[in-house]
């Protein structure tokens, strides 16, 4: 079953025209539901030049050994890195949005 926060963020996204996909339509009975056990969705548009992958995380915030995890992943150039929580505050914007540079080839 997938957060209220993974469904809100891909509401948004496809509002804003991106075409999104999640791994929750997988088999019920496999454990991973997310991409590589880090990404929640895949967002892409047809004219942003790199696709964007997403970490969701709800309001505890975003547990340093995630973050930590998702930015030595290794990506090729087109792709981008994201972690998105929901902030704490009730005023202001949703979502707390954090943009991870690939890392090198280890």
């Amino acid at each position: 079953m997938r957060s209220k926060y993974e469904r809100i963020a891909q509401k948004e996204l496809e509002a804003e025209g991106y075409l999104v996909d999640n791994k929750s339509g997988m088999s019920r009975w496999c454990k991973n539901k997310d991409f590589w056990n880090k990404f929640d969705l895949v967002a892409i548009r047809h004219d942003v030049p790199y696709i964007r992958w997403i970490s969701i995380k709800g309001r505890q915030g975003i547990p340093s050994a995630h973050r930590t995890a998702v930015e030595k992943f290794w990506m090729p150039e087109g792709n981008q890195k994201e972690i998105w929580s929901k902030r704490k505050s009730k005023t202001g914007e949703y979502w707390n949005k954090i943009n991870l540079a690939s890392s090198d080839w280890p």
